[in-house]
């Protein structure tokens, strides 16, 4: 009778469970994708994840929202980034938008919830990705598909 649930629970078990290289080929991609860009001192990554054309990682770390949004607006200027984009959005979150030598760079600040501190999330285009591609609307990208037909 008990036999079952434990075999249920070492399932669910051994499912949930990160394998040896497993996400290693999103971790090198966003490594590149993200080459340059600093995760604030104390962050600890909570997941990483890389499409054809760019790629995504996800910190939390202890220190306040104003304080971390604070530190990337200093240091992404201090390392040659310029930032173009700096918007607070109605749910308390911070976008920001950053260049590096025709590179983009979108960095989303919030509040964790339920608790102190911020979770925030960079986004970087792969080398050789066109970027202008992810700043188009889906009209002109619509309309482009029209004019090809």
């Amino acid at each position: 009778m008990h036999r079952p649930r434990w075999l249920l629970l070492g399932l669910i078990l051994f499912a949930s469970c990160e394998r040896p290289g497993e996400g290693t080929a999103d971790r090198t991609l966003a490594a590149e994708a993200l080459k340059d860009v600093l995760a604030f001192p104390s962050s600890a990554v909570v997941s990483v994840s890389a499409g054809a054309d760019a790629a995504q990682a996800a910190f939390t770390t202890p220190a306040p929202l104003a304080a971390v949004a604070g530190w990337y607006r200093v240091n992404l200027k201090l390392n040659d980034w310029v930032v173009k984009g700096d918007q607070p959005m109605p749910d308390g979150s911070i976008a920001l938008y950053a260049e590096r030598r025709g590179k983009p760079l979108w960095i989303t600040l919030r509040r964790n919830a339920g608790g102190p501190g911020t979770t925030y999330t960079l986004v970087g285009t792969l080398p050789g990705a066109d970027s202008t591609g992810a700043q188009r609307s889906g009209s002109s990208m619509s309309s482009n598909r029209i004019q090809r037909r």
